[in-house]
């Protein structure tokens, strides 16, 4: 069995990569990406149910059903000021549950290109307290990892019980797979904003980012200096010589 060589510092700073790499190790293909597209016809009128369903589960925490008294990225309607206040019909919670409905949608219609990866990413990176985003929710991972766990289970009994399905035993299969590695790649794209490994890669390859940057800032400035340098020699020059004409 060849053994392939995996670039460990990449897996931190390039997601593109990162998302190559877990995928083959997961399995997840082409054919994955056709099962779930054939399957998107069926998932698609099980959204708002689904939707539901992984807010319904929410509310029951008080744990996690406070992480929604912070403002979500994007919203900038009327917030709950307590639990007791709060209900899956508040206008924040409709608004988050379109968020999950279109993100559905996306995961079995989805190219599954660059533009794609990037998305999986933002998803993650938007419910924990990254210095860069704008929203301050910050969901513990805990309760991510548990969530996902969940909403596994909830998909395949869901999607397990569809008749179409049932009639094609190998289709079934092939979504039902599909499905649980692409909910683990997402899981994965939220467990990089938490855990530590890779820090140090990618804080190297920032400042690596900033070097440059700062480089071609002073190539930018020494240009600059050097352009105002020789239209002042030349405004020089001409009076010297306009000096000496007379």
């Amino acid at each position: 069995m060849t053994i392939q060589k995996i670039d460990r510092a990449r897996l931190y700073t390039d997601i593109l990569y990162r998302y190559q790499y877990v995928s083959d190790f997961v399995g997840f293909n082409e054919t994955d990406v056709k099962a779930l597209k054939d399957a998107a016809p069926l998932i698609a009128p099980l959204v708002p149910v689904i939707a539901d369903a992984v807010y319904e589960k929410l509310f029951s925490y008080d744990i996690t059903k406070k992480v929604f008294l912070e403002r979500g990225s994007g919203f900038h309607g009327h917030l709950a000021q307590n639990l007791d206040q709060m209900s899956t019909e508040d206008e924040q919670i409709k608004h988050r549950k379109d968020f999950l409905s279109k993100y559905l949608v996306k995961l079995v219609t989805a190219e599954y290109d660059a533009k794609f990866v990037a998305y999986l990413d933002r998803v993650g990176k938007m419910h924990t307290t990254t210095a860069d985003k704008k929203s301050t929710i910050n969901v513990e991972y805990v309760h991510v990892n548990a969530l996902f766990g969940w909403l596994h289970g909830f998909l395949v009994e869901t999607l397990n019980g569809l008749p179409e399905l049932q009639a094609d035993p190998s289709a079934r299969g092939k979504v039902l797979g599909a499905l649980s590695k692409i909910l683990w790649i997402q899981n994965d794209f939220f467990a990089k904003y938490y855990v530590k490994d890779g820090v140090e890669d990618r804080l190297n390859a920032a400042a690596e980012k900033t070097t440059a940057s700062s480089k071609d800032d002073c190539w930018h400035y020494l240009v600059m200096a050097c352009g105002i340098a020789a239209l002042g020699l030349a405004v020089s020059l001409g009076v010297g010589f306009e000096h000496a004409a007379r």
